[in-house]
């Protein structure tokens, strides 16, 4: 037999026998079934459909990756501490097969667990479905919005650049800058400023949205958006939605909930076939009503448009592929642990990655940040005794400690996000759950990083390591 395939065999057995086996896919199928049906929806097919895939799938991701965290650290290094991982390395065994054993193994472990979780929820899911009495008219509604693969169109922020420096002009001309404010300052305020007018809408005005042409006309389309209302609890939000560009203009009236997500389905553009797709798509939201309030959109994500491509179950296998293929980076990353350090330091340095990847959001943002801005940030708010602004000129300049502080901050959340970037932009139950279509272009890049260069390096490491440690012979009796 090959010695990778007797080695990963092996491995398999032993983690089978396991009692932790057992446990995990207990909690992976209450996961599944029991969770969804503990918590609330909101009387729609799909919060319902939103609820299992977020719950289930989530929980089930966070499960199996701390358990192959955990197994991965313990694959090599427990049997370094027990002393038998010496009677495999005297034989004539190459060492980079002693890690793809281990990992293949936890590759397996995994492919069969997230193989009985995915199917217990889609299978869960539809019991749900079935026995939930909604409408036969809902249901349908549901099929199109929330078990699809929708594509979102973005309609891109006008060019303002010209328009914000002639506003910077203006307040210098009069003098009306602030002494030590600085310019990007400014004009990043000014920028937003202007944004925030231009996608506002007062009463009794519209705005209009123009979005690219796509390859092709779908039959469905679905225009999402959320804003937020100057006159909170407003009784009657009026507002209409007029569509150009779909082949015949269309236009639908609704009442504006402020502060929800919203989604309004359009099925009266003509067929694909009959329709032309050569000029850009125009969606106006005219604001009316007696309710005299201003609608505020954020721009470019307040106001977008999706149609389906694809089906729910391509989406569904690709999201559970991306989860595949970010447990095999965790088998990885663990089994090059255990290589590396003993069990106790290898299982805390595992949960050391854990907590840093529930931080994802803000590291991400922290990183992503000007560094200038950053650093003069972190340092004015590092000054003991005082409430600063960091645009300021009144407030006393950071001293060079603080300064030298900030710098290390950003500079640590630089790197933690470029070095584990592949697992802190994983986003495929958010995805999945939002309806999103997951291209098949993320799922071919996650197999080149995640499933083939990166355990590649993790490997020749451990193989390294494993030719030049000092391992402590077997005591004989």
């Amino acid at each position: 037999m090959n010695p990778v395939a007797a080695i990963a065999l092996l491995a398999l057995r032993q983690t089978l026998r396991s009692r932790v086996v057992l446990a995990l896919l207990a909690l992976l199928l209450t996961a599944a079934f029991l969770l969804p049906l503990a918590i609330r929806h909101d009387g729609t097919p799909e919060g319902l459909i939103r609820l299992h895939l977020t719950y289930s799938l989530g929980i089930a991701g966070f499960l199996l990756s701390l358990v192959t965290l955990w197994a991965g650290c313990a694959a090599i290094s427990k049997e370094a501490d027990d002393n038998t991982l010496q009677l495999v390395l005297v034989k004539p065994v190459p060492r980079l097969h002693v890690w793809l054993g281990k990992w293949s193994a936890l590759l397996v472990l995994n492919a069969l667990l997230l193989a009985l979780a995915g199917g217990a929820a889609a299978a869960g899911l539809h019991a749900q479905l079935r026995r939930g009495g909604f409408d036969p008219a809902a249901l349908d509604r549901a099929r199109l919005t929330a078990l699809a693969a929708l594509d979102t169109i973005h309609s891109p922020l006008p060019d303002i650049e010209a328009d914000v420096r002639a506003d910077f002009e203006s307040w210098r001309a009069r003098n009306g800058i602030p002494p030590g404010v600085r310019e990007d300052a400014l004009l990043d305020s000014l920028r937003r400023a202007r944004l925030a007018r231009l996608y506002s809408i007062p009463p009794g005005e519209s705005n209009t949205w123009t979005f690219p042409p796509p390859p092709s006309l779908p039959a469905h389309w679905f225009v999402q958006f959320r804003c937020d209302a100057s006159v909170p609890g407003a009784a009657r939000m009026e507002a209409t939605l007029d569509l150009d560009g779909f082949g015949a203009p269309v236009s639908r009236d609704f009442l504006v909930t402020p502060g929800v997500q919203q989604m309004l389905l359009f099925t009266n553009p003509p067929a694909p076939d009959t329709a032309s797709s050569a000029a850009p798509l125009a969606v106006t939201f005219r604001n009316h009503g007696t309710h005299g309030a201003t609608l505020f959109f954020e721009p470019g994500d307040g106001l977008v448009l999706r149609h389906p491509h694809g089906t729910f179950a391509a989406n569904y296998l690709r999201a559970l592929l991306l989860m595949f293929l970010r447990l095999a980076l965790f088998a990885a990353i663990g089994v090059t642990l255990g290589t590396l350090f003993s069990m106790p330091v290898a299982a805390f340095l595992g949960l050391v990655l854990m907590l840093v990847l529930q931080l994802s959001g803000f590291i991400r943002a922290a990183a992503q940040a000007d560094r200038q801005t950053f650093v003069a940030n972190v340092a004015a708010f590092g000054q003991a005794g005082h409430a600063h602004d960091a645009n300021s000129a009144d407030s006393p300049a950071p001293s060079l400690a603080a300064r030298a502080l900030a710098n290390a901050l950003f500079c640590a959340y630089r790197g933690t996000w470029l070095a584990l970037r592949p697992l802190l932009d994983y986003r495929a139950p958010d995805d999945l759950a939002a309806a999103a279509r997951i291209p098949p272009g993320d799922v071919a890049r996650a197999l080149l990083q995640q499933g083939l260069l990166l355990p590649a390096f993790l490997a020749l490491l451990s193989t390294a390591v494993l030719k030049k440690r000092e391992w402590a012979l077997p005591q004989l009796s």
